[in-house]
């Protein structure tokens, strides 16, 4: 499970509800992976939300980090984009595939990696910009 810590703080107090309600999301994902066998409904209302959520979440952050004048704008976006990229790929097998726990299981890890990575890589460095 991601735990959320001051170290992930971004300096905007938006982005920063925004990542935690996607750590909660990804957080329940596992929950639902480690519960009795999840049926179809319940991985596709988590997917679609998520889905939706990360989509609207990359928009505002990218709008908030041009607004600042953040270095790390373009990579921000660019990293969003390759999450996109997996996150439309992983939907196409799951599409195929249907809730199959290693499926499901493969993207909650590589979305707790994912976000935990990107924002102590690129997020944080919006802290820096808002406060110039």
């Amino acid at each position: 499970m991601l735990q959320w810590s001051e170290e992930f703080a971004t300096g905007s107090a938006l982005v920063d509800t925004q990542h935690r309600m996607l750590i909660e999301k990804i957080n329940h994902l596992e929950q639902v992976l480690n519960g009795p066998p999840p049926t179809k409904a319940a991985c596709d209302e988590l997917l679609e939300f998520l889905g939706l959520y990360v989509a609207t979440h990359f928009k505002f952050e990218e709008q908030c980090m041009e607004r600042a004048h953040c270095p790390v704008h373009e990579k921000n976006k660019q990293a969003h984009a390759a999450f996109l990229e997996m996150f439309a790929k992983f939907k196409l097998r799951y599409k195929a595939e249907g809730p199959k726990l290693e499926l499901l299981r493969s993207l909650q890890n590589a979305a707790a990696t994912w976000i935990k990575d990107h924002i102590l890589a690129v997020d944080i460095k919006l802290r820096t910009c808002l406060k110039g």
